[in-house]
């Protein structure tokens, strides 16, 4: 015989709902997640849920007419007092997550962080307060690693930062004194070529050309190195910069490599910035004088230099600055190598010291972005450096 299966919600006859049939208050009251206390006028309870019970290890008959003030800790702390009169004498409805936090006290007397919800209750019997309870345990167990986590990234960040200084200073202390030493090594070579040349077997010349040689690709690199390390030891101020006019410079500077090379330029319509005006130029010189260096043999090179403006959801604005050429390329999975400082990619066949590129995204970062690469072997490069319209940090001095 088949039992009738009667619905939850609803009745097959009308088909209305009819939830208080099928769940009680009361059942809602005694399976809610949170610890629930009701407490009348003076502070007594009156009622609690099987939550309470388990969260402060008392039974329920332990706890009627006893005063609410037996599930709150004691403590000093500053404002906790107020806090406390809050909780036992409510004037207005006080949601979970309003920052009411108290220290809940157990049966057995631990204590345990809790946050509470207050729902004064106007009834015919009287007034009431309804207390809603939550565990916070979890919670301040997570801040407190997230707050530790927090105090060791600024310590890192100082000490990264301080070891960065170092760093840069010692780079360009030692680079700078290297150099004396290198300019004795090239001022006596070039003695010694002229006042004993006729000495000097062919094999005597050969090496002292290779130690002169050497001697210049040394320098070059030494100050490169005393580039590099100014970016962030001798800057100057920002201040508003047409990098139209800065192109301008750069190319008229330039002008005899461009015209040896037969190089050809399409340049757009470039923005006004905040942004220190000689590492724009050295932005703009890096990274044109790469586009010709790796231009390829069968024709001249062709650079494109072009902005577009961005806008943040902050309302900060950026421009993407490209320089794009038709020289040799580079396989991509080398776009982040090329900015490490050293790194080239060429081979000796091409001068340079690897410092331009590092440069360049030094002097990116700096003006608010960063700079990225993008290339096809043997068909061009394109190279998009961010620079923010204005600096909203100061800049380092």
């Amino acid at each position: 015989m088949m039992q009738e299966v009667i619905p939850l919600i609803g009745t097959p006859k009308t088909g209305q709902l009819n939830v208080e049939t099928y769940i009680k208050p009361e059942l809602l009251f005694d399976f809610a997640g949170q610890g629930v206390v009701i407490s009348n006028a003076t502070g007594e309870i009156v009622k609690v849920n099987k939550a309470t019970e388990r969260m402060f290890g008392y039974q329920q008959n332990e706890l009627l007419n006893r005063h609410l003030e037996v599930l709150i800790f004691d403590n000093p702390g500053a404002g906790y007092g107020s806090l406390r009169l809050q909780f036992l004498f409510p004037e207005e409805s006080r949601p979970l997550g309003t920052g009411l936090e108290l220290i809940g006290k157990r049966k057995d007397g631990s204590s345990f962080p809790i946050e509470v919800g207050l729902n004064p209750l106007e009834t015919p019997a009287g007034k009431f307060t309804v207390s809603i309870f939550i565990d916070i345990t979890r919670r301040r167990h997570q801040e407190d690693l997230l707050k530790k986590a927090h105090l060791n990234l600024q310590y890192y960040a100082k000490e990264l930062q301080a070891s960065n200084v170092e760093l840069e200073n010692f780079a360009y202390v030692s680079s700078h004194d290297l150099l004396e030493p290198l300019r004795k090594i090239q001022a006596f070579g070039e003695r010694l070529r002229i006042a004993e040349s006729a000495n000097f077997t062919e094999r005597g010349r050969d090496y002292l050309d290779r130690v002169l040689h050497a001697s210049e690709r040394m320098e070059s690199l030494i100050n490169d190195l005393l580039t590099f390390s100014r970016l962030s030891t001798r800057t100057q101020p920002f201040v508003t910069v047409d990098l139209s006019v800065i192109l301008k410079g750069v190319l008229a500077d330039m002008e005899v490599s461009i015209e040896k090379n037969n190089t050809r330029f399409e340049i757009g319509l470039l923005p006004v910035i905040e942004a220190e005006p000689t590492q724009m130029r050295q932005l703009f010189q890096n990274l044109i004088a790469n586009a010709i260096k790796f231009r390829k043999e069968t024709e001249p090179p062709f650079i494109k230099i072009n902005a577009a403006k961005n806008a943040t959801p902050e309302g900060n604005e950026s421009y993407d600055i490209s320089v794009g050429d038709n020289g040799i390329g580079f396989d991509e999975k080398y776009k982040e190598k090329i900015f490490n400082i050293f790194q080239t990619l060429a081979g000796r066949k091409y001068e340079g010291s690897g410092i331009g590129l590092a440069i360049c995204r030094k002097i990116a970062i700096r003006h608010g972005g960063n700079i990225i690469a993008k290339s096809t072997p043997y068909i061009g490069s394109v190279f998009i450096a961010s620079l923010a319209a204005k600096q909203v940090v100061t800049p380092q001095k």
